[in-house]
């Protein structure tokens, strides 16, 4: 059996997020053909003129922001003949390639991961500096990723979902619910793929908004956060170490890097100095 064949032999789904009127692959360069499904999710709920490529899935759902595009697709493939083995959830805006996608997910299989997305391109709009590109870097192991553009294994993303009426914007599902699910499922295995870069190109446009719930996106991540204290309480402790509560279910979610925190990088900052200058030495 070829390494091609061992490597694709459970399908993936890339579900690509879209308002129903602009061109939903304007951003994605159609250079190969795609190893996996293509789920187009019109969250403006309306009927569209638009022609909608032969080889996609296709719903439309009037939703609000990721909370809820999460639900309904969970509720879609719940339904769905087809049981997918990855599922990656992008937004429109995300400039990469059909091939970009199918050595993302090539990556993840060859190394079994359970929760990953690629890196993002310096010149990005973007809210967290730790998922930026590293050049030389093929993957770097972290405690969760954002919901920009995350891929999960189904077992995890189905799991999730009692939890996803909680928050209309998505927030909270990264940073504290997927790390939880991840330590009760034995699924840990989370990383940034940088041998993949992706550019997200349109400013971030949800921090400041007000749900149909009333909440603003901290608000959101708050109430999944203690809603997330309540799985894990309910969960043998042994799973649920001293460094899962404190950088994990403990973390306030800011939505600026607090000073402290930066005091903090400090140590980091100059071992990278010295790794960057022992490289440079050898050249």
């Amino acid at each position: 059996m070829s390494l091609a064949t061992t490597t694709y032999q459970n399908k993936n789904l890339v579900v690509i997020t879209w308002d129903g009127k602009s061109n939903p692959m304007r951003y994605i360069l159609q250079d190969c053909t795609p190893l996996f499904d293509i789920l187009l999710f019109n969250y403006s709920g309306k009927e569209t003129l638009q022609i909608i490529p032969s080889n996609c899935i296709y719903l439309s759902v009037a939703t609000e922001n990721k909370g809820q595009i999460f639900e309904h697709i969970h509720l879609f493939l719940n339904a769905y003949p087809i049981k997918y083995h990855y599922i990656g959830i992008l937004d429109d805006d995300l400039l990469c390639s059909m091939q970009d996608l199918n050595k993302l997910l090539f990556i993840a299989t060859l190394e079994n991961l359970d929760v990953f997305q690629p890196s993002i391109a310096h010149d990005s709009f973007f809210d967290h500096r730790q998922f930026i590109h590293k050049p030389g870097t093929v993957l770097q192991w972290v405690d969760w990723v954002e919901i920009m553009a995350p891929f999960y294994k189904m077992e995890l993303f189905n799991a999730a979902y009692p939890y996803f009426e909680f928050t209309i914007s998505g927030q909270g599902v990264d940073v504290y619910l997927m790390p939880a699910l991840q330590r009760i499922m034995g699924l840990p295995k989370t990383a940034v793929v940088h041998a993949v870069m992706i550019k997200h190109c349109r400013p971030i446009r949800s921090g400041k908004r007000i749900y149909s719930n009333g909440k603003s996106n901290l608000e959101e991540v708050a109430t999944l956060q203690e809603k997330v204290k309540e799985l894990v309480a309910a969960n043998d402790p042994a799973l649920f170490d001293v460094y899962f509560t404190k950088r994990i279910l403990n973390k306030k979610y800011y939505n600026r890097v607090t000073l402290y925190a930066k005091v903090l990088r400090i140590k980091t900052m100059l071992k990278n100095i010295y790794h960057q200058m022992v490289n440079a030495s050898y050249r």
